[in-house]
């Protein structure tokens, strides 16, 4: 694999660096997603209780 990157002459640091952002920022949205999932579930169930906090001021 390394022989054909190299014939390829794909650039394997950077290559690396972009694979790794993208996966931190998968396992950070994930994070956040399991550290707010209380929030986002009380939030969810007050929108559905009471539908759009400004709706009673929607003209469309």
């Amino acid at each position: 694999m390394l022989q054909k990157t190299r014939e390829l002459n794909i650039n394997l640091s950077a290559s690396l660096e972009q694979a790794l952002k993208d996966k931190l920022k998968l396992v950070e949205a994930e994070k956040w997603k399991q550290e707010n999932k209380q929030a986002i579930s009380v939030y969810n169930q007050f929108v559905e209780d009471s539908r759009c906090f400004s709706e009673e001021y929607r003209e469309f």
